[in-house]
């Protein structure tokens, strides 16, 4: 009965981290995407979530915009330098923003490892207190047997000192016997 209670507590306790396991493993799993440490596949995901990012598409496109704006008011929009320029800011504006990105998913690192570890920690308690409720039992019923034992080795040995007992009276009686009339 006690260890149903601990099972039951133990089993109640993890269903409050599962959520959050879920919760920062999605997130830790998007950080592992995008560090590549889930492969080319795993860099694909992230960079499709990360151009996809509202914030991001929005400095993109306002960025772009006023890069043509600024060079089609000097009249050099079809130019070389035109084309520098937007590539510069595109991929200076990826860097950063990428940056940021992985930034923002680093505090799902640190929410999966407390979430796993919390319920890591319930499993542990658990064993421990299952670990002691079979020693209590264990040591309970060693003493049962041992009680039990000592008693039936007291009973037996009772059983042998009775016989011992009769037959030193019986052996007594004889030799009173043979004293009171002279030897047999």
């Amino acid at each position: 009965m006690g260890r149903d209670a601990i099972n039951t507590g133990a089993t109640t306790a993890q269903g409050y981290y599962a959520p959050l396991i879920a919760k920062y493993g999605q997130g830790s799993n998007a950080y592992g995407d995008a560090s590549g440490a889930n492969g080319a596949a795993g860099y694909d995901r992230a960079r499709t979530n990360f151009q996809t990012n509202p914030g991001y598409q929005f400095q993109m496109d306002q960025g772009l915009q006023a890069l043509n704006r600024t060079h089609a008011a000097a009249g050099n929009l079809n130019s070389g330098n035109a084309d520098t320029d937007t590539l510069k800011f595109a991929t200076g504006l990826a860097d950063q923003s990428y940056g940021k990105y992985l930034a923002g998913l680093q505090p799902y690192l640190g929410g999966e490892a407390g979430a796993v570890g919390g319920a890591a920690g319930i499993a542990t308690g658990q064993g421990g207190a299952l670990n002691q409720s079979y020693m209590g039992q264990g040591a309970a019923a060693n003493a049962n047997y041992t009680g039990q034992g000592a008693s039936n080795a007291a009973a037996t040995m009772n059983e042998y000192n009775i016989s011992k007992n009769m037959w030193d009276g019986i052996g007594k009686a004889v030799n009173l016997g043979s004293s009171l009339f002279g030897g047999f």
